[in-house]
């Protein structure tokens, strides 16, 4: 009986695996809503950290397996510093990325590929400096959600921001729905305090 038990559990996921493969045929582009969070911190400070111009175009995977995802997201994060806090700023940061989960790992090791195409850009406005950086590849193991850093920027003025966009993202192995939640994050310190201040947007599947 325990053997039956288990083959029906996978056979139903194996055919929601193939349900979900077949709804997601289609290419088709998904805006997303601008998420902001606002704080004052305890020496005065108002930090702001906006989500902005997020967008993710789904493709069906050139693999056309049951067990792979593929899509293009676009992203945008903003940091604004402002009032006269009663210290001052030494060093502030500002991050951008997706946290992504997978439901059924049919493999050793999900992997998750984040890819630059040809048209990415990873920018920021005047007075931010540093570089900003792609994580290569992250193992998921079932039931974990795992962050992928798309950029991260040293603020060296009031604003700044990091923009990536048509970033090419591949999950291969996974069996079930693929989600994926962005995330934008400011950080501040002062002689006196550290902040952070973090915004997430809502969670999609691809």
């Amino acid at each position: 009986m325990r053997i039956r038990g288990v083959i029906a559990v996978l056979t139903g996921m194996l055919t929601s695996a193939v349900l979900v493969v077949g709804g997601g045929g289609v290419a088709g582009a998904e805006p997303l809503a601008d998420k902001s969070r606002d704080k004052v911190t305890d020496d005065g400070w108002q930090m702001r950290v906006t989500k902005t111009d997020e967008n993710l175009d789904r493709y069906p995977n050139l693999a056309s397996t049951l067990f792979s995802r593929e899509g293009f997201v676009s992203l945008k994060a903003v940091a604004d510093i402002d009032g006269d806090g009663t210290a001052p700023v030494n060093s502030g940061t500002l991050a951008l990325g997706y946290q992504i989960g997978c439901q059924v790992d049919v493999t050793s090791g999900v992997a998750i590929g984040v890819a630059i195409g040809p048209n990415v850009t990873i920018g920021v406005t005047s007075g931010v400096g540093g570089s900003a950086t792609i994580s290569p590849t992250v193992y998921l193991k079932p039931g974990t959600i795992t962050d992928i850093p798309f950029g991260t920027k040293p603020l060296a003025g009031r604003h700044g921001s990091i923009s990536s966009d048509q970033v090419h993202i591949k999950i291969d192995g996974c069996m079930g729905p693929v989600s994926l939640r962005s995330y934008a994050q400011v950080t501040i310190s002062t002689p006196t305090a550290d902040n952070s201040l973090a915004v997430y947007g809502d969670p999609i599947y691809l």
